[in-house]
This record gives structure tokens, sequence and C-alpha cells, in this order.
């Protein structure tokens, strides 16, 4: 089986206060260093703040261009079918890697789903 080395990437964990940068090689060719996996962003202290922030914001925008593209749809069923096939699909990848248990952490996944179900309710008056 052939490695296919443009596609190598290397990511480092650390318990120490320092960057820890080591340069890694294979055959002679430099293998990059990320700071995300598959799209799950961590840090150096292994925590993932930063990932949800980014999978938060990602959803705050694919929430609003949803809003604006359904104004006319009058069926509940279809809007809590666009919502998860839009917006909650963003916010459950990764999420058994996740699994939030700080609480700040999940209330701002929540925040998102919160503003996403006012929506329906303005729009029928309830």
């Amino acid at each position: 089986m052939q490695l296919n080395i443009k596609k190598c990437k290397s990511i480092t964990f650390s318990r120490r206060q320092s960057n820890v940068c080591f340069e890694y090689s294979i055959n002679g060719t430099s293998i990059d260093q990320v700071s995300s996996m598959n799209g799950v962003i961590v840090d150096k202290k292994l925590t993932f703040s930063d990932h949800i922030s980014a999978i938060t914001a990602k959803a705050f925008s694919v929430l609003g261009f949803v809003r604006r593209n359904s104004q006319s749809f009058q069926d509940v069923y279809t809007l809590k079918a666009v919502y998860c096939s839009f917006v909650r699909s963003v916010l459950e990848y990764a999420a058994c890697v996740l699994s939030p248990h700080h609480t700040s952490w999940s209330l701002r996944i929540e925040r998102v789903q919160v503003t996403s179900v006012e929506r329906p309710h303005q729009s029928s008056g309830l």
C-alpha cells in the first residue's frame, strides 16, 4: 500500500507551557502541521471551545440563510425538515467527540436551537 505524502498531516499535543514544534518528514518531504482533524478544531489543551465557537457561528449563518429563504413556508413540518437538514446537521457534526461537559458550551449550542424555534412562532402569531 502506497502512502500519499501530500495528504499526511501532523498534530501535536503537549502539557508544556511553550509550544512544541517538531518538523516531521517522510522521505525528505515535510509534513504540514494542523490544528484541526476532520473538521474538529482542537487546541493544545484538547478543549473544544474553538470548535464550538466555529460551529455555532456557522450554524447561525446557515440559520440566517434558511430564514431568508423560507419566509413563505407555512407548514411547520417543512420548516422542521429544512432546519434538521441544514442547521442541525452543522451542530451535530462530531457531537460524539465533543460531548460538551461545560455548561457554557451547551448553552452556546442551545442558543442556536432556541433562536431557530422563535421564528415559526413569530410568523404564526403565537
